[in-house]
């Protein structure tokens, strides 16, 4: 009989490149009598190097804020099992060996306001840090290089990213800048009238260029560095660079926002929505939002109507434009109204009159959201500083 049916799987032991393999084979018949001459064959195995690369279209290419976010794709020939150990190096440091079932790590500064060579960790996840590794400088142009090695002692090609600028942190504030309407002058002008010190972030511009190509975990960390985080959003959407999911960006956000709530940060937020906003959102819950009305219809505000305050220390605002398609909220359970709005109803609309809310933890407020893009409430410019105010020296004061 002649017959192809079986496939063998051969290894190298550690430490070897090459090894020969002694293969027999020989016939047994119904009367379990054996073949005295098996056939024999002499196989000398190659190990064949592993293959290691950069993701780089999941990887900011030409700049970073405070840390950066790596991921890459490891191959070999001989079997993913023969893999030893992955290597980072960046700049001309020493070579850190990691687990070779990792896929990404995120490096972080122990001091992100360090100027020039500071010592890093590798964060596998949010709140799993890792092996330390040197070379990074803030900011300034860094290389980063990996190679894999196998069990035979064989390495890849290394490959690089290179010229990529990290940026350090200057302040314990972060303006993350995520409306498309770009109100950032609004902002800057606001905290520049407090005399209030920030970090500041671009999530519109080039293209959208500066979004984290994968938002978790490097948004979560990107946030920890910072004590106060104000950011505004609008209800245009965009693509994750990871997941290709169309959506708004606080849904990107979602579990960062979490984290960093959950983790003492105080984050100071405003955000418009889609129209027919999906009811089972990741954001309900953890904005200090219960849900959006489901009413046919729209509700306005016009040009001149206020929105007004609930809790004393805050100031009256007024639009300074007319806003079709507001999205008044109903809070969540544990969150306090602190705004309504003088809005006029179309078409049927039916639904609650809120658009600003806080929430708290342990007595100290730290969730301030506004459903209306706060640089269309500028009708009173100087109600508008005093809500800065109360809000960051005031309500985050803690």
């Amino acid at each position: 009989t002649t017959r192809l049916d079986s496939t063998f799987l051969f290894s190298i032991n550690a430490g070897s490149d090459t090894v020969d393999i002694d293969f027999w084979v020989r016939a047994v018949d119904d009367k379990n009598a054996k073949d005295k001459t098996p056939a024999y064959l002499k196989i000398p195995l190659k190990n064949t190097p592993p293959e290691a690369e950069f993701l780089k279209e999941l990887i900011p290419s030409d700049s970073a804020f405070n840390l950066m976010t790596l991921t890459w794709e490891v191959n070999d020939a001989d079997g993913i099992n023969t893999l030893q150990a992955i290597e980072l190096k960046i700049n001309d440091e020493d070579w850190v060996s990691i687990s070779p079932g990792r896929a990404l790590a995120t490096v972080m500064p122990d001091n992100p306001e360090a100027s020039g060579l500071t010592a890093s960790k590798l964060y596998y996840a949010y709140d799993q840090a890792g092996e330390s590794i040197d070379g990074l400088e803030l900011n300034a142009q860094n290389t980063f290089y990996i190679r894999a090695l196998d069990i035979a002692g064989s390495y890849s090609q290394v490959d690089t990213l290179q010229n990529v600028f990290v940026r350090g942190k200057t302040s314990d504030l972060l303006l993350v800048s995520a409306n498309s309407a770009q109100p950032d002058g609004f902002y800057k002008s606001n905290l520049n009238a407090l005399s209030i010190d920030y970090d500041f972030i671009d999530f519109i511009s080039n293209q959208a260029s500066n979004q984290p190509p994968i938002w978790m975990p490097t948004f979560s960390l990107l946030l920890s560095q910072y004590e106060q985080v104000i950011m505004y959003a609008n209800d245009v959407t965009f693509t994750n660079l990871q997941t290709k999911a169309e959506d708004i960006i606080l849904e990107f956000a979602s579990s960062s926002i979490q984290n960093y709530i959950e983790g003492g940060g105080k984050l100071f937020l405003s955000s418009s929505f889609p129209n027919g906003f999906s009811t089972g959102s990741a954001l309900f819950g953890i904005l200090p939002i219960d849900s959006l009305s489901t009413s046919q219809g729209q509700s306005r505000l016009p040009i001149d109507s206020m929105l007004i305050a609930n809790v004393p220390g805050y100031p009256d605002l007024m639009s300074n434009t007319f806003i079709s398609g507001l999205d008044p909220i109903y809070p969540s359970s544990d969150a306090q109204v602190i705004y309504t709005a003088q809005l006029t109803k179309n078409n049927g609309w039916e639904g609650p009159k809120n658009v600003g809310v806080t929430r708290s933890s342990g007595g100290n407020t730290n969730f301030v959201f506004f459903s209306v893009e706060l640089h269309k409430i500028n009708g009173d410019q100087t109600a508008i500083n005093q809500l800065f105010d109360k809000v960051l020296n005031d309500e985050f004061n803690w």
